[in-house]
């Protein structure tokens, strides 16, 4: 079977290393889900997010034309759409940016002034 850029598949993890889950798919396809395509955040441990034996729903990236093996995505799943067997449930991974981190910047002073009065007594 031919796939497209853009269509989204369930792929079976084959093989994990520390940089990429290497995925089958139901017509014997292959692909590639890079650490840089599950989450934009920090990845320690790449089998967090599966391991052999795991399904998991991606989105094709691209397509080398000579072996037809894809490079994918999960992080471009749409979040209504996502889904591994990783977890048994679906997941969504969320894309952090500067500005979710606006809040804890604003109230983490008083917070740690708070538990250091409530640390000496002094409530």
């Amino acid at each position: 079977m031919k796939h497209e850029i853009g269509e989204l598949l369930i792929g079976k993890v084959e093989s994990v290393k520390p940089y990429a889950l290497f995925l089958v798919f139901s017509d014997g396809e292959k692909g590639l889900l890079h650490i840089s395509e599950i989450s934009d955040s920090y990845i320690r441990d790449i089998e967090k997010f599966g391991t052999v034996g795991d399904e998991l729903k991606v989105k094709v990236l691209a397509i080398d034309n000579h072996n037809g093996f894809m490079r994918v995505s999960s992080k471009k799943v749409p979040e209504e759409e996502s889904y591994s067997t990783h977890t048994n449930e679906k997941r969504h991974i969320p894309n952090i940016s500067k500005d979710s981190f606006k809040d804890l910047e604003e109230h983490l002073p008083q917070w740690i002034e708070e538990t250091l009065k409530k640390a000496k007594g002094e409530n």
